[in-house]
């Protein structure tokens, strides 16, 4: 936020022309120059940058007595520059937050709840976004995005395996994938995110036991038969040689490309690399057009979560910065939901409330990227958020993921068995839960 209010180019010379053809002593007076804009921050990281900026001019047209100053912050160095920020007191106003950090955040965030029109938001927000967003029986953020966990499957490949249509049982996958590698279509058909950046193979397991109707870690934070049955089916791909080892290092972004070769069956991740610039870009990827956005097996229930914008309950500007985040995490004055919209259409992420997906332009979106809009807004409405399958808002639940990631890479590699690497997940839960305690 600056702490100094400059005149803009215009008015410096308007101001400069009026004093120069009078007298000094006519100059005037200040009550009647006009009043400044306020100056708010926001902090964001670095994802469409023009999109963003975009959103910005909107917003300032609409609001003339505000100007927005943006910082823009890479992703990967984004959590720890706010955490730094904070602490130094550096003015800023509204922030992009990870549902994963807002235990961490909500000591210094401001409540939503009694700020004009947010119940109104509540009631149209999707339980997923609603859930993710609320810490400590308190709602923290309106939705920037909310995304679920899906198959990406690549139809051309199983069109030529003869397969009938996408995995509806575990067992089937594993019949699929075989039979895709029998036919010499692919060496390892299945691909997968699991190296942690941001997130990594972890997620991919709370969606795995999700789907078979469970918890990772039940109250006690054992690791529960759902866990095991799923670290087991996935271990084994690999020792089947369905899952390439070599592949342990890929990241989400990382196995999202590699599937974009059309070297790979299916891809278990979040919906938003189905887009067309992830697995249906015409540019770049090989399965363009033939990439399909299909549910999970078993339960089709999966897991998903949810990207906010929230305010620093140390903004001096908190009437300026409530507007500003309505305008970006909900309507505009017309009652219109603005951002949702252009995410959809330029960055394929899905949205936080209700009935987006009827918006044509939204509507047609999906579609041109292989998925049908109300199985998106089915799985979007039905989706479960992470702390249903593990204990997402503990303080302790980001430093325990890490740890967790790490063992996940063994097991799947072989070095531990699963039931070696449950007893460590569940140990290093309890000990750090103590710890926090």
């Amino acid at each position: 936020m600056s702490c100094c209010r400059h005149p803009g180019p215009l008015r410096r010379r308007a101001v400069l022309s009026g004093l120069a053809t009078l007298p000094v002593a006519a100059a005037a007076p200040r009550a009647s120059r006009a009043a400044e804009p306020t100056r708010i921050k926001l902090i964001a990281w670095n994802y469409q940058v023009e999109t963003v900026q975009g959103f910005v001019s909107e917003f300032e047209a609409a609001n003339p007595g505000v100007k927005v100053d943006v910082e823009f912050i890479p992703s990967a160095q984004y959590v720890a520059k706010v955490v730094l920020e904070e602490k130094a007191q550096t003015p800023f106003d509204v922030l992009y937050v990870f549902d994963n950090v807002l235990s961490q955040w909500a000591s210094w965030l401001q409540p939503l709840d009694q700020l004009p029109g947010a119940q109104q938001l509540q009631s149209e927000m999707l339980p997923l976004a609603r859930q993710s967003m609320i810490y400590d029986g308190k709602l923290y953020g309106l939705p920037y995005y909310t995304a679920y966990f899906g198959i990406i499957f690549n139809q051309k490949m199983a069109d030529a395996a003869g397969l009938k249509q996408p995995p509806q049982t575990y067992a089937e996958w594993l019949d699929q994938a075989r039979a895709v590698k029998q036919k010499g279509l692919s060496k390892s058909p299945l691909v997968w995110p699991v190296k942690y950046t941001g997130w990594g193979g972890i997620w991919v397991i709370n969606t795995m036991v999700a789907s078979r109707g469970g918890k990772l870690l039940d109250p006690n934070l054992e690791v529960t038969r759902e866990g095991i049955a799923s670290l087991t089916w996935w271990a084994d791909t690999y020792k089947e040689g369905l899952s390439n080892p070599d592949d342990l290092s890929l990241d989400p972004n990382d196995s999202a490309r590699a599937f974009m070769s059309g070297d790979y069956l299916s891809i278990l991740t979040t919906n938003f690399f189905a887009g067309p610039q992830w697995a249906n870009s015409q540019k770049s990827s090989k399965t363009a057009g033939t990439a399909a956005l299909v549910s999970v097996p078993e339960g089709h229930t999966t897991v998903g979560f949810a990207r906010m914008y929230s305010m620093n309950g140390g903004s001096t500007h908190k009437p300026e910065a409530w507007r500003l985040l309505q305008f970006l995490g909900g309507k505009d004055t017309h009652g219109r939901f603005v951002t949702p919209e252009h995410w959809v259409e330029q960055g394929t992420l899905t949205w936080g409330y209700k009935g987006i997906e009827a918006i044509p332009a939204v509507a047609a979106s999906l579609r041109s990227w292989g998925a049908d809009p109300a199985n998106v807004a089915a799985n979007l409405a039905a989706a479960v958020p992470m702390d249903q399958v593990v204990p997402f808002q503990a303080v302790w639940y980001a430093e325990w993921e890490q740890y967790a990631n790490g063992v996940l890479q063994d097991v799947l590699g072989g070095r531990q068995t699963p039931e070696q690497g449950a007893s460590l997940w569940s140990g290093r839960a309890k000990a750090l839960a103590a710890r926090y305690r």
